[in-house]
C-alpha cells in the first residue's frame, strides 16, 4: 500500500496517537483509583469552567472535548442529574442549549485536580520543556484549527 503522507509525518502522528492514549489511560486509572471523577467527566467540567461564564453552547462543548456529540448529550445528561452541570436555553435560539457547570461541578474538578497535576508533572512536564510544550501548543492550535475548518468545509 504507498504512502500518501511521508514517512515522519505517519509516524509522527502514529507517536502522538499513542501518546495521548498512554497519559489519557494513566490520567483516567488514577482519578478512578482515588474514586474521584472519570477523566472524561474531568475534561467536561475543566472545559466549563475555563469557559467565559463557566458555560458554553452544547456545539462548542463538542467541538473542544473527549467525545461525539451524541456521547456528550448522554454525558451532560448523566452530569446534570448529579448536579455538576446544568442546562440553560440559549437566548437567541429555542432549539440552543447552553452547558453550564455547577458550583458542586467546580468542586469536583478541584477535588481531582491535584490528582491529574500530578500525573501530568510525572507523565509531561519531566519530559517535555517548556520550550517543547510552547511549540507543541502553538503547532497542535494550528492543526486544530485546520482540522475544524475542514469539518465545517
Amino acid at each position: 500500500m504507498p504512502h500518501i503522507i511521508s514517512e515522519n509525518h505517519r509516524l509522527a502522528w502514529r507517536t502522538l496517537l499513542e501518546a495521548q492514549s498512554s497519559i489519557t489511560k494513566e490520567l483516567d486509572r488514577r482519578l478512578r483509583q482515588a474514586h474521584e471523577v472519570p477523566l472524561e467527566v474531568y475534561d467536561v467540567l475543566s472545559t466549563l469552567e475555563e469557559a467565559d461564564g463557566h458555560r458554553l453552547r452544547m456545539s462548542e462543548l463538542a467541538d473542544t472535548v473527549m467525545f461525539s456529540r451524541s456521547g456528550l448529550t448522554r454525558m451532560v445528561d448523566r452530569l446534570e442529574e448529579q448536579g455538576l452541570v446544568r442546562r440553560e436555553p440559549f437566548p437567541d435560539d429555542r432549539r440552543g442549549w447552553f452547558a453550564v457547570v455547577t458550583p458542586e461541578g467546580i468542586a469536583a474538578r478541584h477535588k481531582a485536580c491535584e490528582i491529574v497535576q500530578t500525573a501530568l508533572l510525572e507523565c509531561w512536564e519531566k519530559v517535555v520543556t517548556d520550550e517543547e510544550a510552547r511549540q507543541i501548543h502553538t503547532l497542535f492550535s494550528r492543526v486544530s484549527k485546520e482540522a475544524r475548518a475542514a469539518a465545517r468545509a
